[in-house]
């Protein structure tokens, strides 16, 4: 009398989709929230100012923490710098509507030192009038021809 039910057998089709549609949404889903990230953030507005489409050449860093505006990239940026500025970009999985950066030293305005616990970073506004609010690992600025936009007591 207590007899089971068998459960359903579900037809290959929604096997197939569950995956397939996995595969397809996922990936717009994570697109749309990094389109989001850079245009609230500011990469989009410096990019319509500072978008490069030369080859990173000097010394490079990869996986370095930064901010643009208030959208934090922890460890996900590649900067280079050279002796006229520096180029930023993401890691693979964060290109998506944000393009390589070159930024010149001179654009570099009221940058100072900060830390956070064991986190040293510099901040500064890009741009005349500012532009949007750049922060980068301070070892990216210190051992670069950046060391120069740093106040001279530093």
């Amino acid at each position: 009398m207590n007899e089971e039910i068998p459960p359903a057998d579900l037809p290959v089709w929604v096997i197939v989709l569950i995956p397939l549609a996995f595969f397809v949404i996922f990936p717009c889903f994570w697109c749309f929230v990094i389109w989001i990230l850079s245009d609230l953030g500011g990469w989009k507005r410096l990019a319509k100012h500072y978008s490069s489409e030369e080859k990173p050449t000097g010394k490079t860093w990869t996986g370095v923490y930064g901010e643009v505006g208030f959208v934090s990239y922890k460890g996900a940026l590649d900067c280079t710098a050279n002796e006229t500025g520096l180029f930023i970009q993401p890691g693979f999985l964060f290109k998506f509507s944000h393009p390589l950066l070159f930024i010149p030293w001179t654009e570099f305005h009221g940058a100072r030192k900060t830390s956070m616990l064991w986190l040293q970073s510099v901040t500064a506004h890009i741009g005349e009038p500012a532009k949007g609010r750049l922060r980068v690992a301070a070892k990216v600025i210190e051992e670069s021809e950046g060391r120069q936009i740093l106040p001279s007591n530093f």
